[in-house]
């Protein structure tokens, strides 16, 4: 059976549930037409790819609800028949529920940024870029610098170990309630009031220059963070979640080989890398797409 007719199935199974079961609910952080911080817009890459993702899940109806990652985890828990996109996959995670088979996005691995004249007080300044170091002896340089973090994110078990130790410290600043956008932490790096983010570079690159950054950051690549990491879809842990999540993973798959699903992710990243993109999508996907083609 071909993955096209497995995901009909499979949202044919949905549909034909008894009018008892609620229609599942879509979890975002972030509302396409929002403005998430200072009138910047946010990076929708997660909304882009899921309409892609629906061409090849005909018939699959779901309501859409803005909510914030902590009160989407809680859902989920609570077993409510819901999805969510762009999610780490991690073990805690996968105790309440259900992640599709293959990402449905994928990003080069995270950076550690800082400003420049930080990094020239720590000696970073002088770093080689092209080499990963480690982040947890660039924190010992800078004995009182804070971290800032997002709450509720997962920045993968390497660099929570760090954050779970640095907290106790008082090391740690965790931006929690309504604004928890990675847009308002690197406003407060910008701003000095915190002297360490780790985030992607598309992340950085996006709001720095939406938000009129004038101030130089450094950036280290950091062996803490994965080489790429992906963002999967989640479904409640119940047998329509189940359902849900196969239906997502066979849409993927399929839709990943269409040029628009990598334009998806492209369009977010500077054209200079744009080569690293294509190679680490081909790679993920098995996919076999020249970069030079795409220039969203």
């Amino acid at each position: 059976m071909t993955y096209t007719s497995l995901a009909a199935l499979f949202v044919l199974t949905i549909a034909a549930m008894p009018h008892s079961f609620a229609k599942p609910l879509w979890l975002t952080d972030m509302d396409q037409s929002a403005l998430v911080y200072k009138n910047v817009p946010g990076i929708d890459i997660n909304a882009a790819t899921r309409q892609l993702l629906l061409e090849h899940m005909s018939g699959h109806q779901d309501s859409i609800t803005i909510v914030n990652n902590e009160r989407a985890f809680q859902m989920l828990k609570a077993n409510t028949l819901a999805c969510t996109g762009n999610k780490v996959r991690n073990s805690e995670r996968e105790s309440f529920a259900y992640f599709s088979d293959v990402p449905q996005l994928i990003f080069p691995g995270m950076r550690l940024y800082m400003l420049k004249a930080t990094a020239e007080t720590a000696g970073i300044a002088g770093l080689q870029h092209d080499k990963r170091h480690s982040f947890a002896e660039i924190s010992t340089r800078l004995p009182r610098s804070r971290i800032g973090v997002v709450g509720g994110r997962n920045y993968g078990e390497p660099l929570q170990a760090i954050f779970d130790q640095l907290a106790g410290r008082n090391r740690i600043y965790t931006r929690t309630g309504n604004d928890m956008s990675a847009a308002a932490m690197l406003d407060m790096l910008a701003n000095g009031r915190v002297e360490l983010v780790v985030e992607y570079p598309n992340v950085v690159q996006h709001y720095s220059e939406a938000l009129n950054h004038a101030v130089e950051l450094v950036s280290v690549e950091i062996s803490e963070a994965a080489e790429y990491t992906g963002g999967y879809i989640m479904c409640s842990k119940n047998e329509q979640g189940k359902m849900l999540v196969q239906a997502y993973s066979n849409a993927i798959r399929l839709a990943s080989k269409d040029k628009r699903y990598l334009q998806a992710h492209l369009r977010w990243f500077d054209v200079s890398s744009h080569h690293k993109v294509t190679a680490l999508y081909n790679k993920v996907y098995n996919t076999t797409f020249e970069h030079e083609a795409f220039n969203p």
